[in-house]
């Protein structure tokens, strides 16, 4: 353990103890077994669902309707028959979800950004160690939470703000450029600074990584000490990551979540699926209401297993996935699920009504990472069918877009 990494902890000691008191609560859950971190998942969803029985207005109707009592959870075919949470039911009815011995305006909004449908606000307790999960994260891809880093963010500090941030994280350096201000001069500036403090990995948004990759593509220069990219927002298809890892000549890693959930689940270094943090989230997998197989695809459903603040339990979050039958064999106990292939929306509709969901579309390329860039699939009002790709031109990587145009009718 170097100095650096001592302080910064230490540190943390002092400013967020909830966040370190996390991250030894999280490393204990690296070291159960699968049957062991069952076990806790269990008897922690057992836990939340007595919970929201017992003080949640809004779970206290909808066990009434169908006349489920928490003493009726005894196996798992007994927490498929809960009622899914919708987001209109979060719309409508966020008065009642929230705890009631809790002041609202202590807690702290979110605010979806309406990709999976009109936005909507929610709540979660400040309390909860948030930093934690993703530093077991970053610890599974070979870095640190004290390592110095670049962020592509929305929302950067600036100001006294940034000051503050700066303070408290010294003797740790985080660079920043705003994703909706990617300039050349910004992303220069960026990358001088990344290059003097040495930054280890790299966050950013899907999009922003592929602006900053394409500008350290065009000045032909790289930053030798990043070790990951981590890669956030958005799935991650195997075209890009190839892309990206050739060109920042390190690991692309990426994690699931949302803006109600922002550690659901995440790759580890054999990049084989996504570990799902079985030990504060549970994921199930539904076709409308109705559990399905293990290795097909539905509807993701998840259930928060820390925060009673505002209970998030069987919540279908708008996008599509699976659970994997397999377990990876990286030493991890937690359960696999495959990465996120589409919204609940994306799907090819044909003349004859056969729709092709959007889990299908995102793999296409998938065996051709070594000549397609991206691409990207968009279907007419008259069912006519576009897919625009752009490929590797040349041992310099020039590229040219060509497109593939189909009738369907």
């Amino acid at each position: 353990m170097n100095i650096k990494h001592s302080a910064f902890h230490a540190k943390y000691a002092i400013i967020d103890r909830n966040s370190l008191a996390g991250m030894r609560n999280l490393r204990e859950g690296e070291r159960l077994s699968a049957e062991e971190l069952r076990r806790l998942n269990w008897s922690r969803r057992v836990d939340l669902v007595r919970f929201c029985a017992e003080k949640i207005p809004f779970y206290q109707r909808k066990f009434d309707e169908i006349g489920f009592s928490p003493d009726d959870l005894k196996e798992e075919s007994d927490f498929q028959r809960l009622p899914i949470l919708e987001k209109e039911d979060v719309r409508s009815f966020s008065h009642e979800i929230v705890n009631p011995d809790c002041d609202i305006n202590e807690l702290e909004g979110a605010t979806t950004g309406g990709t999976t449908g009109e936005p909507l606000k929610t709540y979660s307790d400040p309390k909860i160690h948030l930093s934690s999960m993703s530093w077991r994260m970053l610890n599974w891809w070979g870095v640190d939470a004290s390592d110095n880093s670049g962020y592509l963010y929305r929302a950067i500090p600036i100001g006294a703000k940034k000051l503050a941030v700066d303070v408290a994280l010294w003797p740790t350096k985080r660079s920043y450029i705003a994703a909706a201000d990617i300039t050349h001069q910004n992303m220069m500036c960026f990358y001088r600074k990344l290059r003097r403090t040495n930054s280890k990995y790299l966050v950013g948004y899907v999009g922003a990584i592929d602006e900053f990759a394409r500008f350290i593509e065009s000045i032909d220069c790289s930053v030798p000490s990043l070790k990951a990219i981590w890669t956030t927002s958005a799935p991650l298809p195997a075209t890009k990551r190839s892309d990206y890892e050739r060109i920042f000549a390190c690991p692309v890693y990426t994690q699931y979540g949302s803006c109600e959930f922002y550690w659901i689940a995440a790759e580890c270094r054999n990049q084989s699926g996504l570990h799902i943090g079985s030990d504060i989230r549970h994921v199930d997998i539904v076709d409308g209401s109705a559990a399905v197989d293990s290795g097909s695809f539905g509807d993701i459903v998840v259930s928060d297993l820390l925060d009673y603040s505002f209970p998030l339990l069987r919540y279908r979050i708008g996008d599509r996935g699976r659970l994997l039958n397999h377990q990876c064999d990286c030493g991890l106990p937690f359960p696999m699920m495959d990465y996120v292939k589409g919204r609940v929306s994306d799907a090819i509709l044909l003349p004859d009504g056969t729709s092709i969901p959007g889990e299908y579309w995102t793999t296409i390329f998938d065996d051709f990472t070594d000549v397609v860039r991206s691409f990207q699939v968009h279907q007419k009002l008259d069912y006519s069918l576009v897919i625009s790709y752009e490929c590797y031109v040349g041992k310099n990587a020039s590229t040219a877009i060509s497109t593939i145009g189909s009738r369907l009718a």
